[in-house]
């Protein structure tokens, strides 16, 4: 499921997880909570809103509650996700809906350098604690996580009304509802037409609705989707490269290796080689 709700977040709404990555890529999704992403090593794109933020060792980037992003690493990469639950948050911060959190080092105002390394350091002490596992490493853990959140809030905060329109509140769940129908069909050959008419929608509103509201078309996300998936079974089965895009829905084996090759930078013959040889 590309939409991740996040229900499982710690008392404190908290949720700290590691990750290891080669050529990772995530499509077009969001999160009801504050997102930030913190390169160990290796480096990655994440794009925000339809703006493109490179990110690389040592740097994090902060993507706020429903902002529409994806995730794009061509090589090896380590990193910390941290995701913060608003309404947890506001049981410390009252009038946390007043604050829109935008901070990445590529838009840094005047005067905020010192403050983005002041928390990259604070960052730093994340790691030691989940190699080490000290007796009580997820307490520590949590107070840097909350010693984060309050340097965001006092230095990279927006403020003014957060809380979204209806209007854009309705548009979410509409996509929400839109992108787990392409997640459970996207083996099958879903066209614009059928998917139009399951939302009982017109074939030219849902075009627009879709692309206007995801910043990209229906039929490149279906595809997106696709190759998330063919990737993963291509690191993690031994079936044929030409069948594992049957089987998720590619029947056109040219446009496969056209957008494989865009997304993760290599062919998908390169990426079974390369892991027969690790």
């Amino acid at each position: 499921m590309i939409y991740e709700p996040l229900f499982k977040l710690e008392r404190t709404g908290v949720q700290i997880h590691y990750y290891t990555n080669v050529r990772k890529y995530n499509p077009v999704h969001w999160h009801s909570a504050v997102e930030l992403i913190y390169i160990l090593n290796g480096n990655a794109k994440i794009m925000i809103e339809g703006k493109d933020y490179p990110v690389v060792a040592g740097e994090f980037v902060v993507i706020d509650s429903n902002q529409l992003h994806e995730f794009r690493c061509r090589g090896e990469s380590m990193m910390v996700v941290i995701h913060f639950s608003r309404s947890s948050m506001k049981n410390f911060i009252p009038n946390l809906d007043e604050y829109h959190f935008r901070c990445a080092r590529a838009e840094l105002q005047k005067g905020q350098l010192e403050a983005y390394l002041s928390i990259c350091e604070i960052l730093k002490g994340l790691p030691p604690l989940y190699v080490m596992h000290p007796t009580g490493y997820r307490l520590k853990s949590q107070a840097i996580a909350m010693e984060v959140f309050f340097e965001l809030v006092n230095q990279f905060a927006e403020i003014g009304e957060w809380v979204q329109k209806p209007e854009k509140r309705e548009n979410l769940e509409r996509l929400e509802e839109m992108i787990e129908y392409i997640e459970l069909h996207h083996k099958e050959p879903i066209s614009l037409e059928s998917i139009a008419s399951h939302f009982y929608l017109s074939r030219e509103y849902f075009s627009r609705f879709f692309r206007k509201n995801m910043g990209v078309t229906f039929t490149r996300y279906v595809n997106q989707v696709r190759l998330m998936h063919i990737y993963q079974e291509i690191c993690n089965t031994e079936s044929g490269i030409m069948e594992l895009a049957e089987n998720h829905g590619f029947t056109n084996y040219k446009l496969f290796n056209k957008m494989f090759h865009e997304v993760y930078g290599c062919t998908p013959r390169e990426i079974r080689m390369r892991r027969k040889k690790a």
